[in-house]
């Protein structure tokens, strides 16, 4: 028997009282997280400060709601939908809403904009509905809009012979402004990357899924437990993996949880019982 092995079962035989308390589901998400903690003990600390500090934090919403960035970035994304859809040719038709000679510069124009909406919103865009942290994925939506425009780009210089050559200033400004947009645009995304990424380090940030619902609720202490798997290092996650594997074998052993509850608990995922969902 190893020493977490050891660890967990002292653990738990001293809280089998208690244990018996609860209901069995109960039970084993408490035995889980105790055994856990056994395993992994550069948690301990972090976890006693998150349970010292439940009490007095305020509660923040569970998800972030619409708010004016979020109908501004709306805005910002038609202005950059827009883009494409003044000069490459309809799938109807066939044919562009306007030649390059006429779409050029307010293309360009549309660009610039939009990326300036975003530069601008992007101090505070972590806490945002549609593009916060939570989603994982406002990078990807400046990618797909700088890709966009580079095909836009690209056609329109392939269709340059439609430029009026002897007024050509319009369409070029348009070009230089759609070119530096997308220069600009693949920038931010590599910064918004960055910024979520640091982001995603708050556990009350990691634990709300794409939608922004934390999946521990208001409480600091199940946002904690919700956010665990992102804390462990590789090795560590096998070493708690085998304590959840101690915990159940503890619990059957002790005539708390049934065998089929036992087998089934093995089958599950430790991480979601962890969180609080041992159903």
């Amino acid at each position: 028997m190893s020493d977490m092995t050891t660890g967990v079962v002292a653990e738990l035989k001293d809280r089998i009282p208690d244990l018996r308390r609860r209901t069995r589901l109960d039970a084993v998400v408490e035995a889980s997280r105790a055994a856990l903690l056994v395993a992994v003990p550069r948690l301990r600390g972090d976890y006693d400060s998150v349970v010292r500090r439940a009490g007095a934090a305020p509660a923040r919403p569970s998800r972030p709601t619409w708010g004016v960035r979020d109908t501004v970035t709306v805005v910002a994304l038609l202005l950059g939908l827009l883009v494409a859809g003044l000069v490459l040719p309809s799938p109807r038709n066939g044919r562009p809403a306007l030649g390059v000679d006429a779409a050029a510069l307010w293309v360009g124009l549309c660009a610039v904009a939009a990326f300036a909406i975003f530069v601008a919103l992007e101090r505070g865009r972590r806490d945002t509905l549609l593009l916060g942290a939570h989603t994982r994925g406002a990078w990807r939506l400046f990618v797909v809009l700088a890709v966009v425009w580079a095909a836009v780009f690209v056609y329109m210089v392939l269709n340059g012979d439609d430029v009026d050559r002897f007024e050509p200033q319009a369409p070029i400004a348009g070009f230089v402004l759609l070119g530096l947009s997308v220069v600009g645009m693949a920038g931010l995304a590599i910064v918004a990357r960055r910024r979520d990424r640091v982001a995603l380090l708050d556990p009350a940030v990691a634990a709300k899924d794409e939608w922004g619902v934390s999946a521990g609720g208001d409480d600091p202490i199940d946002e904690w437990w919700a956010s665990l798997p992102t804390k462990l290092a590789p090795a560590e996650r096998s070493v708690a993996d085998r304590s959840y594997g101690t915990a159940i074998e503890v619990l059957e052993r002790e005539g708390i949880i049934r065998g089929g509850d036992a087998r089934r608990l093995r089958r599950k995922n430790p991480s979601v019982v962890w969180r609080g969902d041992a159903g």
